[in-house]
């Protein structure tokens, strides 16, 4: 899977380009994303910052995030990652930014995820990542969805246990960024254990 492509050497199949959910909707990022990206990222900077080493440029310009993009454009193409604005489905409006990454290796795919402020606790990270996590086991070849999150970020553990993962391990990692600790935690869960688990209220 490293790469994009499976054990074989053949490409990944890459998943839905909109996934529709009640409270959020994921779309491919496309280039017309760029400025309300900038604009959630901008709003969302002192949190953001705390975890993110993407945020250190201030302030986030239009320039930079037609550049992220355009990577994102690049990655999809190769398999490598497959990244979505999170919008609401009401107004349409960017919240967020979500994606499933091939470098966890062979048979893997990772959830990421950041919500604007303004909208966090309202179960929209838990929503994306559960949409995230089916889409991500229905690719061909994938039999594991991980989250990874720093330990002083205990949040984004919440929902990896809201939706039934596993936490596996906890490594040293060098600190990046003024929020962390240093301690790497991976959650993980298997596609019997997804399609398995207890119904979601």
């Amino acid at each position: 899977m490293t790469g994009g492509h499976d054990p074989d050497g053949v490409p990944m199949t890459p998943p839905p380009t909109r996934l529709d959910g009640a409270i959020v909707v994921l779309e491919r990022v496309r280039p017309d994303h760029a400025d309300a990206v900038t604009a959630a990222k901008e709003i969302s900077r002192p949190e953001l910052a705390l975890f993110m080493d993407w945020m250190t440029d201030e302030p986030q310009t239009v320039a930079q995030n037609r550049e992220f993009i355009a990577q994102c454009e690049t990655e999809w193409e190769a398999g490598e990652a497959f990244n979505y604005v999170m919008t609401d489905p009401g107004t349409g409006d960017v919240i967020g930014v979500c994606g499933l990454m091939a470098r966890p290796g062979p048979g893997r795919l990772e959830v990421g995820y950041w919500v604007r402020s303004d909208r966090a606790g309202a179960g929209v990270a838990t929503a994306a990542a559960a949409m995230l996590t089916e889409a991500g086991l229905a690719v061909p070849g994938v039999d594991i969805v991980e989250i990874h999150h720093d330990a002083a970020n205990p949040a984004s553990g919440r929902v990896a246990e809201k939706l039934g993962y596993r936490e596996v391990q906890r490594r040293d990692v060098e600190i990046d960024n003024p929020g962390e600790c240093g301690v790497e935690v991976i959650w993980e869960i298997t596609h019997r254990e997804w399609v398995s688990r207890p119904a979601q209220p």
